[in-house]
Order: structure tokens, then sequence, then C-alpha cells
């Protein structure tokens, strides 16, 4: 690589540049970085042939561009200095393929700049793995850029002119020139702004009669048609004959121009202008006849082939085959199909429940109680029972062949394919029981933080309406004893009635009233099977003594006064 200095006077812009539009916000960006910081980076050049006296950039036209734009302004002279890699003995056609792959990796090319360029490199026979490890773009990204020389004019514009984003533009160039400007202007407008909207228009309707290139008598199928039966409108619904006399009527066609011209070819799927060019006045030219593969029908003449292309590259960047069942028509009949399953499962309530245990045990995920209380040893009869119940749950699935996998029956992700073989050897009180178990497991009070106090809550609700009282299921441990200062637990003392328990309370330091009073608490649920006491909040609905009862409710204090609760010696 040879690097020499030369003066700015000596540089020359190339008319083969595949960057044909430059943002001159950027470039005046570009020119205060120049000033700033000098240029960071050389260009590469062609050294001059001949007579001529000046470098021709093969890349770096925006420096180049800055560069001017500061000399314009008085900012540096014609003998500015530049560092170069010059590059020798070139010919044009050298020299535009290294501006090419230079400019695609480098140069932040527009879509439709990079479409050129790329179609620049596949006429001048470069293979289609030399592309993609020069340029840096995959094969998928190639194709979809290729699809873009596809576009008629004003579509190709309003892209540059980022009137209409690459994904739209790359739907549109499935069209026919025909279809393209009728829609272009709504998707200008806005009345079509989805892709799937795009393609629904381009190949979501059956042909219709306007397509037709063949004489309609031929046709012996039915029609769609609606109430004007304009040609738009009417659609042949044999969509194999209409293919079939579209491809025979377009051999026709080729016959009368193998008249004429040098050679003819009938192409089923989108032209691929990138493997020809336009012949000039006196050149001996061809004909290409392409049938997209939603019979549309372009006849594209006066074309000379690209003898470089290589072939290998050609294959593989050419448009797949029609499908037998494109998307809108996958679509249709999906829909279909899935509202026939849903009715079938609603008439069939044992499917239904095996889909339901199937959808739960897809994505399971618990309430956050079960991991709250993982944490430690907490001694809860409901706890205890639930946990129970998971198991019984979880053994007999894993009977039937479900693996848990690291996180447990608490939370899982499984594939619902696999799944159904599990569910489907269930007996229907299996079925039941593990469809109740999980719902019941992943419902709870949904902001543990703060007092649930609204009678009208879901949580509220149940619990009333089954009866739920706390008294069964909890008492008052050291985890939640410790959580109270002295004063509150000289409360709690005297409601419960352990008064006598304590000879002189307040001789007591706060942590030896905390294990004292969690094991009378204790001692009396085991000897009762039921709490001394439990605290409003552990009400349904929670009473919170901080909230004003006068008129209506004040919003949830979330101060959860822990103070000093956690001090041993008060």
């Amino acid at each position: 690589m040879t690097i020499q200095t030369v003066t700015l006077a000596q540089l020359e812009a190339s008319a083969e540049n595949p960057r044909k539009v430059f943002d001159e916000t950027s470039i005046i960006g570009l020119a205060q970085s120049i000033k700033a910081d000098g240029l960071l980076q050389n260009l590469v050049v062609a050294k001059p042939k001949g007579r001529a006296k000046k470098f021709t950039i093969i890349s770096g036209e925006r420096r180049f561009r800055a560069m001017q734009h500061l000399l314009s302004q008085g900012e540096i002279s014609q003998d500015f200095t530049v560092p170069v890699e010059v590059k020798e003995n070139l010919t044009e056609e050298e020299i535009l393929r290294i501006a090419t792959i230079e400019n695609v990796q480098r140069e932040n090319l527009s879509p439709l700049e990079e479409a050129n360029a790329i179609a620049a490199l596949v006429q001048d026979g470069e293979k289609l793995v030399e592309i993609v490890s020069k340029t840096g773009l995959s094969v998928t990204t190639i194709k979809r850029r290729l699809s873009l020389l596809n576009l008629v004019e004003a579509a190709k514009a309003a892209l540059l002119n980022k009137e209409i984003d690459l994904s739209l533009a790359e739907a549109l160039s499935i069209g026919t020139s025909e279809q393209q400007n009728e829609l272009l202007g709504d998707v200008l407008n806005g009345w079509i702004d989805t892709v799937s909207d795009l393609k629904e228009k381009l190949v979501g309707n059956l042909p219709s009669v306007a397509d037709a290139i063949f004489p309609k008598e031929l046709y012996t199928g039915t029609y769609t048609t609606d109430l004007f039966s304009e040609d738009k409108t009417t659609f042949f619904n044999d969509v194999d004959e209409f293919m079939a006399l579209q491809l025979a009527q377009a051999e026709k066609w080729a016959e009368d121009y193998r008249k004429t011209r040098e050679w003819v070819e009938v192409i089923e799927g989108r032209f691929s202008p990138w493997q020809y060019e336009e012949a000039e006045e006196g050149q001996t030219c061809g004909t290409v006849i392409s049938i997209s593969n939603y019979g549309s029908v372009e006849v594209h003449d006066n074309l000379l082939k690209i003898s470089k292309v290589d072939e290998d590259t050609t294959k593989v960047l050419r448009e797949k085959p029609a499908v037998t069942y494109p998307a809108p028509l996958c679509r249709y009949m999906s829909m279909h199909k899935s509202v026939a399953v849903q009715a079938a499962l609603i008439a069939n309530p044992r499917k239904a429940m095996e889909l339901a245990v199937i959808q739960k045990l897809s994505k399971y995920k618990a309430h956050g109680l079960h991991q709250y209380f993982a944490k430690d040893e907490t001694e809860s009869p409901a706890l205890r029972y639930v946990e129970e119940q998971a198991s019984i749950v979880l053994e007999t699935l894993e009977s039937c062949g479900f693996k848990k996998g690291e996180r447990g029956v608490l939370s899982f992700f499984n594939s619902e394919e696999k799944l159904y073989d599990v569910v489907i050897g269930l007996s229907d009180a299996q079925l039941t029981t593990t469809l109740l178990t999980l719902s019941a497991m992943e419902f709870g009070q949904f902001s543990s933080d703060v007092l649930d106090t609204k009678s009208s809550s879901l949580m509220n609700r149940f619990a009333v309406d089954m009866g739920v009282n706390m008294q069964h299921s909890w008492w008052a441990d050291e985890d939640f004893l410790r959580r109270r200062n002295k004063i509150q637990l000289q409360k709690i003392i005297n409601d419960a009635g352990f008064l006598s328990q304590f000879a002189n309370v307040v001789d007591y330091k706060k942590g030896e009233i905390v294990k004292k009073l969690a094991k009378l608490f204790a001692k009396s649920f085991s000897e009762n099977g039921h709490s001394q006491w439990v605290p409003e909040a552990m009400q349904f609905p929670a009473i919170n003594p901080d909230k004003s009862q006068i008129g209506t409710d004040l919003e949830e204090d979330t101060d959860d006064g822990l103070g000093d609760d956690f001090e041993d010696d008060e």
C-alpha cells in the first residue's frame, strides 16, 4: 500500500461513484470535524493516466466534499495537503469495483445506492461468495437490495427522499410497474402503511380479468365478479388454468418477437434488471417476457445480456419459484381451520381442559409467595397443604413423561407440542386437579407491599365467599413479632390474653418479648387448632388503622413503619 500526500487541487471526484446523494448537513458536520482534528483517514485514489493531471477519488468523496466546503468558506486553501493511498494501473472496471466495495464497506450508502453498487459487482462477474466477503452483507440482504431495482422511478425517488421506508419499498417491488404506479399514491398518503397490507393488495387476490393476456373465451372455469362486473374486480377462480393460459400466450408472444430479435426468453418470476443492460441504437438485442408468481405479464425489450454475470450467482439471486400456497392464502386457510378447532373444543370439555392445562404448563409462573417462603422455614398449615398438592401434581405429571427442568413446578417453560403427549395421559380427575392446583398457585394479592383494604378486590371477594379465616392458617411468629416495636408488642400481649404470662413486661427486652410471645402463640395454635389473636390487617379485607374512616378513603400509606423494629434491646 502506497501512501503519499497530494494537494486538494490535485483531486477530483469520480463520475462512477456509486454514491449519488450526499447529505449536506452531514458534509458540513464532517467539515467541522476535519477543521478541528484534521483528516483522520486517507482517501483512496487512482493514479492519473496519460495527459490527466488529477487523481480520481475511488473512496472518500464525502471527505473530499467536506474539504471543498472548507475551501468555499475560506477555511483552507487549494494547497491543503491530503494523505492518499494511490492505486496504479487500474482499468475503469477495476476502479469501479474497488469504489463499489469501498463505499459499501465504509460510506453508509442508501439502500438504492447499495443496490446499484451490488448490481455493478454482479455485472462485473463477481461471484456471490466474494460479494458477501467484500461487502460484509448477507445473501438475504443482497437479494433484498437487488429487489429495489425493480421499483418504478417514482417509487425509487420516494425511497431516496425518505417518503416511504425501506420495508414498504421492498414490498412494493413485488408488483408490476402498473401495480406500483397505482399503489404508490396510497402508500404516500398513508392509506396503506404496513407491509402486510401492501402485500395483500399486490398478491392477496385471485388473478383478475384485467391481467389476462390470452383470449377470455379459452378459459373454461368460473369467475368471481362484483356488482358492476368491471375487469379489475372480476377474478378467475381457477388459478391453475389461468396460469397455464398466461404461459401459453406468453410463448406465442415470444414466437412473434423471435422474428425480429436475436434472442427471446420467457421467465417465470420477477425480472432481474441487473442481468441486462439497454441496447444502443444499431445493436442486436433481445427480449424478456416475465410472468410473475401471481400471473402478471411484462415485456422487457431492447436488452443486451451482460456476459460477465456469474451463472451460479444468478441462480442464487433469482427469485424463488411460486409456491402453491402464498401467504395470503395460507392466512385464509389457517383462520378457517382455527375456528373449526375452536368450535370442536367448545363441544368437547375434555379436550378443552387438556388445552387449558397445556397453556398453563407451557409458560407457568406461580405467585411470588412461593419464592418468598422458600427463603426461610416458615411454618404455615396453608403453605404446607399447597406444597403437598403441588408435589402430587408434579408426581402425576412426571409419571406421564413431564420433565420439570431446573425451576421446578413453580416456574417453567415447556414446548406445547411435547406437553400434549403428557396431558393426554392424565385421567379426568388428574386433569381437573392439575388445572385447579396450578390456577390456585398463580393467585394471590396483586400488590404485596400495601394493605389490600378494598372489599371489591378479587382476592378479598374470593376469601369472603369461601370463609377464609386467618386464625386457622396463621399465628404470630418471630418474623412478624420482631417487626413490631415494644409498645405494639405490649398491646398484642394484652389483646391475646397473655398478660399473665409476663410478670412485669416493662422489664423485658424487646428480643425476649418476641421469643416468648412467639412460643406462646405457637403452643396455643397447636393445642387449639387456631390462633389466639390476629391483627386487623390479617382480615379480608384488611383494616388499616392508619387510614381515616371519615367520609371517603384516603390514599393508602405505603410506609411499612419498620422504624426500630429490628432493635433487640429497647
